[in-house]
C-alpha cells in the first residue's frame, strides 16, 4: 500500500500560509481524496509524475493540459534557459515577442494581430473590452464555460462573492449544444449584445453545425464572435479549434499548450478590432508579458509540433485510450456510472451518482484506486507526445481493475465503507 505521509504533512503546513493549501484552485486538495491519493507533486518527466512520497504516477492532467510535449522537455527548456542566459526580461521588449506574434498569425486562421499576456484570465478580458469598444454595446453571451476569475465573468457564476452583482446583469449565459435558447437570445436582444464568447468544446463534442450557426447568427446581428482556445488551442488542430472546424472568429485566447508549460497567453484576432489596443486608452498591457524565456519556449514548443507530427501521435494514441475505455465500461457493465466523451486529444469522464453514492464519492473511490496502481486519476484526459504505447496499455489494465472492483462495490454498496480518505469535496471551475 502506498504511503502519502509526507503529503499529508506538507497539506497542514501549507494550511497555515496559504488558503486552501495552493494558489491554484484546480490543484487544490479539495478535488482530492485527502489521504489516499497524493496533494503535491516533487518532480516529473515525460508523462509521469513523482509525490512527495516518492510514489511515481502516470499522469493524464499535465499541469492542467498546458504539457503538450512532457514534462521537463530537454528542447523547450534548453530554449527556455537562453532566454534566461540573455537576461529575461528587459526594460524595452525583446525582438523574439514579434517572431512569435509572426508564426502565430501564420498558424491561427483568425490572427492578424497579436498580444501576449501571462495568464487565461487577462486575455479573455482584455477580448471583451476590445468587442465593447468595438461595437458600443455591453452584454456578453456565455456558453457554460470558463473565463476567468475577473469580474466581468465570475459575477455570473457562484464564486461571485466581492463581485458587484449588477455586473451579473451584462451576462447571458447558456447551455453548451443549446443553439434555439442561443438563436433566441440573440433575436430579442441583439441591439445590447457586444459579444459572444465560448469555448468550442466542452467535455462533448460539439452538435453538427453548431459553431457554423453561432458564427452566422453573430455575423449578421454585430456581435463579436471569441473562441477561447485555452484547451482546444494547438491540440486538437495547430490551428485550434477554428482550424479544426473551419469555423473562424473575430478574436481568440489561447494559453495552455503554447509555451509547454512556461507561463504565456494569447490574445489574437482581426486587424480591425486588434488595432484599438494602439489606443493607450483601450488598455491592455502586462508587465512580464515580454520575459524572454516563456516566448523562446513558446517559440520551440510550435516548431516541435509542426515538425516532429505531435499532434498526429496525440490524437492516434488518444484515440486508443478513448476506445479502451469504451470497451472497459461495457466490459465490466458501469455504463449507468461511466462515460467516456469529447475529442481523443481531450477525452473526459462523466460520472453519474448510483445507489446513493455520489459523484464526488464514486469518483473519490476510482482516484484512490488508481493511484495505489501508479495512475493519476482526475476524471480527464490530456494525452502529450510523451506518452507511448506502453502508458496507454499500463492505463487501461489499471482501469481493468479499478472497473471491476467499482462494478462489485456499487453492486454491494459498500463503496463509501471502502474509501480510505476524505472524500473530494470541491467541484471543477464548471460547476
Amino acid at each position: 500500500m502506498r504511503d502519502y505521509k509526507r503529503s499529508l504533512q506538507h497539506y497542514e503546513e501549507a494550511l497555515k500560509v496559504i488558503p486552501m493549501g495552493t494558489s491554484t484552485f484546480s490543484k487544490n486538495p479539495n478535488l482530492f481524496t485527502i489521504g489516499a491519493c497524493p496533494l503535491f507533486i516533487k518532480s516529473a518527466k515525460g508523462c509521469r509524475l513523482t509525490d512527495l512520497d516518492g510514489n511515481e504516477y502516470i499522469d493524464y492532467g499535465m499541469a492542467l493540459a498546458p504539457v503538450i510535449l512532457g514534462y521537463a522537455h530537454s528542447e523547450v527548456d534548453s530554449a527556455a534557459k537562453a532566454g534566461i542566459d540573455e537576461g529575461l526580461i528587459f526594460t524595452l521588449a525583446c525582438p523574439e515577442e514579434a517572431e512569435l506574434a509572426s508564426k502565430v498569425i501564420e498558424l491561427v486562421p483568425c490572427a492578424e494581430m497579436v498580444r501576449f499576456a501571462k495568464n487565461g484570465s487577462d486575455v479573455c478580458e482584455g477580448a471583451i473590452r476590445l468587442a465593447r469598444n468595438y461595437t458600443g454595446k455591453l452584454k456578453v453571451m456565455t456558453v457554460n464555460g470558463y473565463h476567468g476569475f475577473h469580474d466581468w465573468f465570475i459575477a455570473s457564476t457562484p464564486r461571485n462573492k466581492g463581485v458587484p452583482s449588477v455586473m451579473a446583469e451584462w451576462i447571458i449565459n447558456h447551455p453548451f449544444n443549446d443553439i434555439d435558447s442561443i438563436e433566441a437570445t440573440i433575436k430579442k436582444s441583439a441591439d445590447e449584445i457586444a459579444v459572444l464568447i465560448m469555448e468550442p468544446v466542452i467535455n462533448y463534442e460539439p452538435k453538427p453545425n453548431f459553431l457554423k450557426k453561432i458564427r452566422e447568427l453573430t455575423e449578421q446581428n454585430n456581435i463579436i464572435l471569441i473562441f477561447d482556445e485555452m484547451k482546444t488551442g494547438f491540440r486538437l488542430d495547430v490551428g485550434g479549434a477554428q482550424k479544426y472546424f473551419n469555423v473562424i472568429p473575430d478574436l481568440a485566447v489561447y494559453a495552455k499548450a503554447l509555451a509547454n508549460g512556461y507561463p504565456l497567453s494569447m490574445l489574437a484576432g482581426s486587424k480591425k478590432l486588434m488595432q484599438q489596443l494602439e489606443d493607450e486608452n483601450c488598455f491592455l498591457s502586462a508587465s512580464y508579458a515580454t520575459e524572454k524565456a516563456s516566448i523562446k519556449a513558446a517559440l520551440t514548443t510550435l516548431e516541435i509540433i509542426q515538425r516532429d507530427q505531435v499532434l498526429a501521435h496525440i490524437w492516434r494514441i488518444g484515440e486508443r485510450l478513448k476506445q479502451g475505455i469504451a470497451a472497459l465500461i461495457n466490459k465490466h457493465g458501469v455504463s449507468s456510472v461511466l462515460k467516456i466523451v469529447g475529442y481523443p486529444p481531450m477525452s473526459h469522464f462523466i460520472i453519474t451518482e448510483s445507489n446513493g453514492q455520489t459523484v464526488n464519492e464514486i469518483k473519490s473511490y476510482m482516484q484512490q484506486e488508481c493511484a495505489e496502481r501508479g495512475l493519476l486519476f482526475i476524471g480527464y484526459h490530456h494525452p502529450s507526445f510523451a506518452h507511448q504505447e506502453k502508458e496507454i496499455d499500463q492505463t487501461l489494465a489499471i482501469y481493468d481493475e479499478v472497473m471491476k472492483l467499482l462494478r462489485q462495490s456499487l453492486e454491494k454498496g459498500d463503496l463509501k465503507e471502502k474509501l480510505k480518505g476524505r472524500p473530494i469535496s470541491a467541484f471543477g471551475v464548471r460547476r
